[in-house]
């Protein structure tokens, strides 16, 4: 029994990175239902006394490095990612719902008149000391993921998309920071269930009317949100009025761009694109600024489709090489110009495409390459540094506490400030890409490399190498 537990211990730890002290703490309190459930019990003071009838909380919250990143504007906000569960009167332990994801505000930004000290110092039962890190208040909060069981998984077909990757969670802090290029039309590629795509354009939103970077008139506010007639399932709204709301949508719209005219969410799945659709309802994305369409990158893209994008993002889409070239084709050719402006003698920058993978992945390397040599894109990288950190879990009587649960912890005592049990960073890329200046739309086929077969003619910065003024490829 003592070997079963060790590997049971040294399994979960590998995937739950938490003290094994916690972990022997819970094995010796909870029974075993679910192992990605034992860091929820992993208090350094333990457990309470009585947990029956008790409501936990898993929680990580998510950050890009302020110091690290190479973003536009660097801040702390936050993603907070949430998993319920019940305790039974074994203190076994069951899970409630789905996944909650909650945006946070910049701590420093809200809490800069308030000089209340971090907790005092004190030592765990392991002897080693608390930590803690700040939070600010709750933004936007999307209840009940929708994410691919395990069981409707056929030999693995779901597995890339089927989740929300932490590749998801730095494209959404990513447009956080640079909320400026969510804009007019835009496309997601490889949406998987959407949350990478629909938490981004929200994100931009709540950067453009939340921060000090861009003009006001260019958002939907919250107070904008907060002041919207509520409108129920059948289209009337609380004034008498007509709005057209869809059935299944909340009573008030997910805070996006004024400026975005809608984006597109595609998939080659249609088990991924059907819960893609339940999260774009559980999201109270405004519906007429939201479309779900199945693409496959390898077939013929549709003329309507062509050079019809503002602005294109992926997360983690380029996973393996055999995905490079044809997702690199259907960028190119869905992106629109960036056509040189003889007025102000300089290229005006158009459509953009944003990808963001892990950093070890070589093949994100082998996309720039394709995208400048194979269609004379101009690109560049910039370094994300995420940090998890790893909150201890949050007891609660009932799923009833919740908002009061959000309200003090930021404007209660402790004023933002949450222990952590763990930090973790891990390194990401962002891909940036935008079109040659000389590309028209219309002359993809004789303008492209790739498609006049003469893409080794040309080095990494787009330029054709036969006259000289190339650069090595990268």
């Amino acid at each position: 029994k003592i070997h079963h537990s060790i590997i049971i211990i040294t399994m979960v730890a590998k995937y739950n990175p938490i003290s094994i002290y916690s972990l022997l703490t819970l094995f010796s309190s909870c029974s075993i239902k679910h192992a990605s459930s034992f860091s929820m019990m992993s208090m350094s003071s333990g457990p309470p006394s009585d947990l029956s009838g008790k409501v936990v909380a898993q929680r990580f919250v998510y950050r890009l490095s302020p110091t690290k990143s190479s973003v536009t504007c660097p801040n702390n906000y936050s993603i907070e990612e949430r998993q319920y569960f019940t305790v039974g009167e074994d203190r076994s332990l069951e899970p409630f719902g789905d996944k909650c994801f909650i945006i946070r505000d910049n701590p420093e930004k809200y809490y800069k008149n308030n000089e209340v000290e971090p907790p005092p110092e004190t030592l765990k039962k392991n002897g080693q000391p608390r930590v803690y890190t700040r939070i600010g208040p709750s933004l936007y909060k999307m209840d009940n993921v929708a994410e691919v069981d395990e069981d409707d998984e056929e030999n693995g077909e779901y597995a890339l998309g089927s989740s929300v990757w932490d590749s998801s969670h730095a494209m959404v802090l990513y447009c956080l920071a640079n909320p400026e290029f969510i804009k007019g039309r835009g496309l997601e590629v490889g949406s998987g269930i959407g949350i990478g795509g629909l938490l981004s354009c929200i994100a931009a939103g709540l950067a453009q009317g939340e921060t000090e970077y861009l003009p006001s008139k260019s958002y939907q506010s919250i107070e904008d949100i907060a002041n919207t007639p509520v409108v129920d399932e059948s289209g009337d709204s609380d004034d008498g009025s007509s709005s057209g709301g869809l059935p299944g949508f909340e009573k008030s719209y997910a805070p996006v761009p004024n400026n975005l005219a809608k984006v597109l969410l595609t998939d080659s799945h249609d088990t991924l694109l059907s819960k893609c659709f339940s999260n774009v309802q559980k999201s109270s994305f405004p519906p007429p600024k939201v479309e779900i369409k199945s693409l496959d990158w390898n077939s013929r893209i549709p003329n309507e489709m062509k050079c019809q994008y503002d602005f294109i993002i992926g997360c983690d889409c380029a996973y393996y090489f055999p995905l490079v070239a044809p997702l690199a084709r259907t960028v190119a050719y869905t992106l629109q110009i960036s056509p040189y402006d003889k007025v102000d003698n300089e290229q005006r920058v158009g459509g953009q495409f944003v990808h963001i993978g892990p950093e070890h992945r070589e093949s994100i390397q082998d996309l720039r390459r394709k995208l400048s040599r194979g269609y004379r894109m101009n690109t560049r990288t910039q370094s994300l540094v995420l940090e998890r950190f790893d909150l201890v879990p949050l007891f609660l009587d009932s799923m009833n506490d919740v908002e009061d649960q959000l309200k003090e912890e930021v404007m209660g005592e402790k004023a933002g400030f949450v222990e952590y049990q763990n930090i973790e960073t891990s390194y990401f890329t962002s891909l940036v890409g935008y079109h040659h200046e000389d590309y028209d739309g219309f002359n993809g086929e004789y303008f492209f490399p790739a498609d006049t077969g003469r893409e080794n003619n040309y080095g990494g910065d787009g330029t054709e190498l036969d006259y000289g003024y190339g650069t090595a490829p990268y």
